[in-house]
């Protein structure tokens, strides 16, 4: 036999005001991070890695890793947001070295998860990992399964310019 109607709205409303309290407690428990606080638990875990962390001008955290220079974007409007990037610069800059260097995105982005390459304004390659964190100390948790995935990535994209010649 179902329950009378008016014994469910309370039930209902006691789960949408537990609900409700969850989400504020979740929102006050948020921390700010100033950016060199950022910068401090990049460059901690990079250190300890042997990694060599070192800041930009911008206020990133650079590294280098298996001869190839990464970059870790430091936003402390959105701390909790993780994005690691490997760029290099293109000698040739013809058009048709562009549509070889978009071939070789393509390939690299079709096949390999979480990473993007794409051409930055000047057309050269940008390889990307993005992603959200719980706290941002979280990102110790995958960075090395993000640079694999950047070699394999790059390794892609390279193999497909080769088959382009």
């Amino acid at each position: 036999m179902k329950a009378p109607l008016t014994r469910l709205r309370p039930r209902a409303v006691a789960r949408l005001a537990a609900t409700a309290l969850l989400a504020l407690a979740g929102s006050a428990c948020a921390q700010d991070y100033s950016q060199r606080q950022l910068q401090d638990i990049f460059s901690r875990h990079l250190a300890a890695e042997s990694l060599r962390p070192e800041l930009t001008t911008a206020g990133n955290v650079r590294f280098r890793s298996q001869g190839r220079t990464f970059v870790i974007h430091v936003d402390e409007r959105d701390p909790l947001y993780f994005r690691l990037t490997m760029a290099f610069v293109a000698d040739d800059k013809s058009p048709s070295a562009r549509q070889r260097f978009l071939e070789g995105c393509n390939a690299a982005t079709a096949d390999v998860k979480v990473i993007k390459c794409f051409l930055d304004e000047e057309g050269d390659p940008t390889f990307a990992a993005e992603m959200f964190l719980v706290v941002p100390a979280d990102f110790t948790l995958t960075l090395d399964r993000l640079l694999r995935a950047m070699d394999s990535a790059y390794r892609r994209y390279t193999r497909r310019l080769g088959e382009l010649r």
